[in-house]
């Protein structure tokens, strides 16, 4: 017997049986309610990163199976949102401007499964992604893009599919890790692509902008949780054009804390995709110094750089980017980067001001301005040998300064970038295992994994011990971060 397919949405909702009547379900109009509708039995797999669906790059009819039962079902990928559908029913935009967004967003939110995932992400994902106020309420995470995400759908789309992921390989759970998690991101990227499109035609308000930085900050975190790589680098340059537009608007100052925030962290995020390649780099430093200068404490909370060792390592990167392009000649850069060496040199960490009295905030300042060091001391020379004596001791002031923060210390999750470029240049095995074992703390600390680091660090370790014993030439991390075959490269996002 064939089936009728899913029951509409509120008869899912109300656990009711429901007699499948199209458009409409008869009971519901029995009944007084408003009908829900019925999703469209398409199963999106265009991003898959692994399982059955890996690669998959159309949607899916299912077979033999219910497809994955979401509230306020959407466009498959390849389908127009304007045109009518073949057999005359109501194209994508019809639909929405009947349910309004309002209307989309409460059916989600009504959902057993969004209160789940919504309360994973408030309970276990926001506390480890700001130290020292993790659990409070004055986490601008659950402050700012919990509240956001009950207003825009796109931004409670990218919620609802990185909780997905993230519990979902907690859990073991296959269905909710790769076919929800899926789902969910893919709408979250339909929505931020029409946001941005907006942008170019009109001024969007203060929600959708917010809401477009916070879209693109949740999308970077998934693809940390689900590989570290962000797949041909296109999220961050989508928020730099609504960026321009809203300084060029109203300018950035510290009555847009909620956008000064956001920014802060995707002008970080910036800089570490340029780590490994500075051609990658989207923000112009104008941008970088009004964000460092309108940002509170929490810019450090959350990405632990310094905001002065940001300044200076981005200046830097720049110029790197600028002779890349071929703006810049060679006796112009390297001035310019002596002279941010001299500045990252002389830079004390001690007397500064740190979000909070815990006298370890000081070991993190160190941590980064030695692992800001080590990346410039190798765009001077990219071929200066590991032994060199300034490069071991950057890696041995790295090691120390992270030697003293302990295990149970939340300042142990800032750290990854740190033990990351030290790793880089460590010889020893001892301090290669040392490198290691400290990932593997940040990883049963925060259950969030990561895998870039240790791969990339394995693979030049692996390079650097087949090398002939007399052979001391330098083994450059970046060499694998690079595909050849890509116009546009992905961004490796160690944090």
């Amino acid at each position: 017997m064939p089936r009728l397919g899913p029951a509409c949405l509120t008869c899912r909702e109300k656990c009711r049986k429901c007699d499948r009547a199209r458009p409409t379900c008869q009971r519901c109009i029995s009944k007084g309610l408003v009908c829900g509708g019925y999703p469209e039995q398409f199963r999106f797999c265009g991003i898959a990163s692994r399982g059955k669906w890996r690669d998959a790059r159309a949607p899916v009819r299912n077979r033999g199976q219910e497809c994955i039962e979401l509230p306020s079902p959407e466009a498959t990928p390849d389908e127009d949102p304007r045109s009518p559908h073949a057999d005359g029913s109501q194209s994508v935009e019809e639909r929405r401007s009947q349910s309004g967004p309002v209307d989309e967003i409460t059916a989600l939110l009504n959902a057993p499964q969004s209160e789940r995932l919504l309360s994973h992400y408030d309970s276990f994902i926001c506390p480890h992604q700001i130290a020292e106020i993790g659990s409070s309420s004055d986490n601008p995470y659950r402050a700012y893009i919990l509240p956001l995400a009950q207003k825009q759908i796109g931004l409670l789309y990218a919620v609802l599919g990185l909780s997905a992921s993230h519990l979902g390989q907690l859990t073991k759970d296959p269905q909710l890790h790769q076919d929800t998690a899926v789902e969910y991101r893919m709408r979250a990227i339909r929505a931020l692509g029409e946001e941005i499109r907006k942008s170019q035609e009109e001024t969007l308000s203060e929600d959708e902008q917010d809401a477009v930085f916070a879209i693109i900050q949740i999308l970077l975190l998934h693809d940390i949780c689900e590989s570290g790589i962000s797949s041909h680098g296109i999220h961050i340059t989508g928020a730099m054009s609504v960026c321009k537009r809203l300084l060029i608007a109203e300018g950035l100052n510290g009555q847009r804390k909620r956008a000064v925030f956001f920014l802060g962290n995707l002008a970080w995020l910036d800089v570490i995709r340029a780590f490994s390649g500075p051609e990658r780099l989207c923000f112009p430093q104008e941008i970088r110094e009004m964000v460092a200068c309108a940002s509170s404490l929490n810019f450090e909370m959350v990405n632990g750089c310094p905001r002065e060792i940001f300044l200076i390592i981005s200046g830097v990167l720049e110029k790197a980017k600028e002779h890349s392009m071929g703006w810049l000649p060679w006796d112009e850069y390297q001035v310019g980067l002596l002279l941010a060496k001299h500045k990252l040199y002389s830079w004390d960490p001690k007397g500064r001001r740190y979000p909070t009295s815990d006298p370890r905030w000081i070991y993190v300042a160190e941590a980064f301005q030695h692992a800001c060091l080590l990346r410039l001391l190798r765009l001077i020379d990219h071929a200066k040998p590991a032994q060199s004596a300034d490069i071991q001791e950057c890696v041995a002031k790295v090691l120390d300064s992270t030697a003293k923060i302990p295990r149970d210390s939340s300042l142990l999750e800032l750290l990854v970038l740190p033990f990351f470029m030290a790793g880089t240049d460590c010889l020893p095995a001892h301090s290669q295992y040392y490198v290691l074992s400290r990932f593997a703390e940040i990883e049963r600390r925060s259950e969030f994994c990561n895998p870039v680091p240790a791969h990339v660090l394995r693979r030049v370790w692996d390079a650097r011990a087949s090398q002939d014993g007399n052979d001391n030439a330098n083994i450059d991390w970046t060499t694998f971060t690079h595909w050849p075959g890509l116009t546009r490269q992905h961004d490796y996002l160690i944090i």
